[in-house]
């Protein structure tokens, strides 16, 4: 599970951190939301992982379960915001992206 997680993170962050210093965009040849993919891949790789683990091992302890919440709360904050405009001061698809490649290379070992 981890070698697939690193093989849709590393490029899907690298193709966010280029859309966002606008040296290249993917939109014409991925024709949907890339920041939305990637909320979308933070937090339910999260939700799997959690699953994955309760599975395998009976449960998690609470900072288990603080660090899943951390790094999925740059995709629900996103997720929110389509919903609900919030009136955040930072742009939030870097940090998805940082986020996803932080993810991505974690799942390489």
């Amino acid at each position: 599970m981890s070698k697939l997680i690193s093989i849709i993170a590393v490029p899907l962050s690298v193709l966010l951190a280029l859309k966002y210093f606008k040296i290249y965009d993917a939109s014409s040849i991925i024709p949907y939301d890339l920041a939305l993919m990637g909320a979308l891949f933070l937090v339910l790789s999260q939700v799997i992982s959690h699953i994955l683990v309760r599975v395998a091992s009976g449960g998690t302890t609470f900072m288990g379960k603080l660090i899943m919440l951390v790094l999925a709360l740059p995709g629900i904050i996103y997720l929110v915001n389509i919903k609900y405009p919030l009136s955040l001061g930072i742009d939030l698809e870097i940090i998805i992206s940082l986020f996803l490649f932080t993810e991505g290379i974690y799942a390489l070992h």
